[in-house]
């Protein structure tokens, strides 16, 4: 075997020349430069891996993979997941209610389709995720409001009730204890509550809760509390001061001191929601949700990485945070691949001078069995896929080049791997 660097002659069982310090590698691995241009995506390098540097898997890595072939363009790959048309917003449910309805046939109706509305829940819960969106039932899935039209067929319901207008509320009973004339406990879980006008207000009852009449007034001031409507969902930019104010608040909640990597830092006028690491501790990925309040910025919500149903958890605890903040995937499954080890790969690309030395440790890794993340320094950055035996590298630009890219090469992208900041 011969050294790369210094061209010595080295027997074939070391792993470093003896005379200048190179890695040595096995002559069966090897590596192929291609230049690549990605439509739709910044321009990258691709570097594709044969040979004995196995995945960050068991399965030994099969030696067949001969060229890298161009990517063709995200959006006429996944056009639902790359361009990602934005849902009209469903309009507000609004009241037409015949307001000289007796007050005794309105609690006889509201009492009924209150037993029948939960029958619909309780059926539907495992598979649909119902929210709380500006105070109304909502069907996330569907992107609807969810009306009494819905409970036809599945409920044993009086038909004439569809001619009413009914309206699906989806409340805290705490949130509604302080209001007069309402006979509300004081649960923290979110209840549907079935609602009707008349010319008092609203007459509302929900499952468990005997309700009353609420005053328009009062109604009107609970869904303002409820409402999404924060302002624009939008990326935090690395330079800003929010950024900075968000890491001192996440360090003074912690008690980490090394700082943090960013995985995902977005905002709207209310809340941010965010997904980090400790700079010393890649593995250790959470989840926060902060709110901004009387010009501070305060942790509202954490532990949400391990929740199984997140978006009904985040929610029920902060019913006005707007989910369009929350990343799109779960981030739950995702950390059940992480891992850590990284030295094959990073010998394989000091040996083929893709980096070196110079640019050791890696300022920032991640990754999981298929996927990987490094950064040398700002100009040196690279995303890594396991794919058809051998480890496909990517030198990207940025988080946005990085990101684009994950989505063309994967239909679940493990977005949380890359470094927004």
């Amino acid at each position: 075997m011969i050294c790369k660097g210094c061209k010595t002659a080295l027997n074939d069982n070391i792993k470093f020349c003896l005379v200048c310090g190179r890695p040595i590698r096995n002559n069966s691995i090897k590596w192929k430069f291609l230049a690549v241009l990605l439509t739709g995506v910044a321009a990258a390098s691709i570097f594709v891996l044969r040979g004995d540097v196995g995945a960050l898997s068991d399965e030994e890595p099969e030696l067949y993979y001969e060229q890298a072939n161009a990517i063709p363009s995200p959006v006429s790959v996944f056009p639902d997941i790359v361009t990602n048309p934005s849902i009209p917003e469903a309009p507000l449910p609004v009241s037409y209610a015949n307001l000289d309805k007796p007050i005794s046939e309105v609690w006889a109706m509201i009492d009924e389709i209150s037993v029948l509305i939960n029958e619909y829940y309780n059926y539907h819960s495992q598979t649909v995720l119902f929210l709380s969106k500006n105070g109304y039932l909502f069907d996330n899935p569907a992107g609807a409001y969810v009306f009494v039209s819905e409970l036809y067929g599945l409920t044993d319901i009086d038909e004439r009730f569809f001619e009413e207008s009914i309206m699906f509320f989806y409340f805290r009973p705490i949130d509604l204890a302080g209001y007069h004339n309402l006979n509300i406990s004081e649960r923290e879980e979110l209840v549907i509550f079935t609602g009707f006008e008349v010319r008092e207000g609203f007459a509302i009852t929900g499952h468990g809760e005997q309700g009353g009449i609420i005053s328009r007034e009062d109604l009107k001031d609970i869904l303002d509390r409820y409402s999404w409507n924060h302002g624009e969902v939008r990326k935090i930019d690395i330079q800003s001061d929010v950024f900075d104010t968000v890491i001192r608040a996440l360090s003074a909640y912690t008690g980490t001191v090394a700082g943090f990597d960013i995985r995902y830092m977005y905002q709207d006028d209310r809340y941010i929601c965010v997904i980090a690491s400790p700079r010393n501790n890649p593995l250790n990925i959470s989840k926060f949700i902060l709110e901004y309040l009387e010009g501070a910025v305060f942790v509202r919500l954490s532990n949400i990485e391990g929740v199984d149903d997140y978006r009904r958890f985040v929610n029920n605890a902060i019913p006005n945070f707007n989910q369009n903040l929350l990343p799109p995937y779960d981030l739950r499954l995702g950390l059940r691949d992480l891992t850590e080890d990284f030295t094959d790969i990073i010998e394989a690309m000091l040996y083929d001078e893709l980096i070196t030395y110079y640019n050791l440790p890696p300022r920032f890794a991640s990754g999981t069995n298929d996927y990987i993340y490094l950064e040398f320094d700002q100009e040196l950055k690279f995303l890594g896929h396991f794919y058809g035996g051998a480890w496909q590298i990517y030198q990207v630009e940025d988080y946005e080049a990085a990101r684009e890219l994950l989505y063309i090469i994967s239909r679940r992208p493990p977005l949380f791997i890359i470094r927004q900041g």
